[in-house]
């Protein structure tokens, strides 16, 4: 089986599923945010303050590039790793990507719960929080769309579900355990 990266915005539980999904698979785990952090030694808010964004988004593709592919991981991704067209084809062309979406609305109130949202994930512009995740998702979402050979519904599912169907999806001939 080939390496699945789980792709999406902020807060579409990527990490929760991917964790599952991994668990499930008896695959190792990888979220390129917490392998960037704990590789600089530092949060991506305080990288992009003291940095930038540019400087941010070149170290996120290094990430990327770096990650050992070898036992085929489930790897959950920044929700902006989409914006590179480097990026891209590396997903494309190293595994099996998988697009996990919710509608705005639903996005912006998992984030204003989100402990981890304001100290380790830096706004994207300065708009309002509703205004940002509309503006992010209306870039974004053909971005998603075009790489994803499976899309799950984050409304529809919780995490541990999502990651079932996913199982389901890649293999629609075991029947959804």
């Amino acid at each position: 089986m080939d390496p699945i990266f789980l792709i999406g915005y902020r807060c579409t539980g990527k990490t929760s599923t991917g964790k599952y999904l991994a668990d499930f698979l008896n695959k190792t785990f990888l979220d390129t945010d917490l392998v960037l952090e704990s590789t600089y030694d530092t949060t991506i808010a305080q990288m992009v303050a003291r940095y930038g964004w540019p400087y941010f988004r070149a170290k996120e593709t290094e990430t990327l590039m770096n990650l050992d592919l070898e036992n085929a991981p489930v790897i959950a991704t920044g929700g902006g790793i989409i914006l590179a067209e480097e990026n891209r084809q590396f997903l494309k062309e190293n595994g099996v990507v998988v697009y996990l979406y919710a509608t705005a609305s639903v996005l912006t109130a998992r984030i204003r719960k989100d402990e981890n949202n304001t100290e380790r994930r830096p706004d994207l512009t300065r708009d309002s929080l509703s205004l940002e995740t509309q503006k992010m998702l209306e870039i974004r979402t053909p971005l998603y769309q075009a790489l994803a050979a499976i899309s799950i519904n984050t409304e529809e599912y919780a995490p541990k579900a999502a990651a079932f169907q996913i199982m389901a999806e890649l293999d629609p001939q075991s029947g959804n355990p």
